[in-house]
């Protein structure tokens, strides 16, 4: 993030109006400030990618999924109850096999922890670095959140905090989602590759 002229931040984006979203113009400083305001940089931030480790920061202690996510959630466990009733137990290679390439959806309980917990726990996290996966989440700060797809790898799951450590795609540092904000984790289809998929795009469901 950049404090530049006006003029060259407009030059800039004029020349990579081809490359969507490379270059996001923020608003103008006030004359005389000391910087920009932090709404502003959220803002300008969330332009860029919709998910920032800020939106869960305020939720609080013990916060619990919205009503929206625990009904994408019920959504999503509907749709595949037939497919999950066939693996022959939690900690089948059958399950970690789906899941990457997309035929499976991983969705956490409502109350963590619970059998969904149990499920990612036992499967080989370590493994997951190595394919392109889609986390769905909240996005957004409270109440004003939306759901959107991320697409990059789980590095890590830390069972007691209930977080999922997700490095999107193009090699970008983790950053840690926690549970309560996550609607499903899952492979895609079509597209498994880095060059493939987009950063990001809107949830589908």
């Amino acid at each position: 993030m950049l404090a530049v002229p006006r003029f060259a931040a407009q030059h800039a984006a004029d020349h990579t109006r081809d490359d969507q979203q490379r270059i996001a113009l923020g608003p103008d400083l006030p004359a005389g400030t000391a910087g920009p305001d932090e709404r502003d940089v959220l803002a300008l931030l969330r332009s860029a990618y919709p998910y920032l480790p800020a939106d869960s920061a305020g939720d609080g202690p013990g916060a619990r999924p919205t009503a929206m996510v625990t009904t994408a959630r019920a959504v999503r466990r509907a749709a595949q109850r037939a497919r999950q009733a066939a693996y022959s137990g939690p900690d089948s290679m059958e399950v970690y096999n789906d899941l990457v390439v997309g035929k499976y959806s991983w969705v956490p309980d409502d109350d963590h922890p619970g059998p969904a917990a149990a499920e990612l726990e036992k499967l080989p996290i370590h493994w997951l670095k190595d394919w392109m996966l889609c986390l769905d989440v909240e996005c957004r700060p409270r109440p004003e959140t939306l759901l959107h797809r991320l697409y990059g790898t789980v590095t890590s799951y830390e069972p007691d905090t209930g977080r999922v450590l997700f490095s999107p795609t193009g090699g970008h540092p983790a950053i840690a989602v926690p549970i309560h904000r996550i609607v499903a984790l899952t492979g895609d289809r079509q597209r498994r590759s880095d060059g493939q998929v987009p950063a990001h795009e809107p949830y589908d469901g």
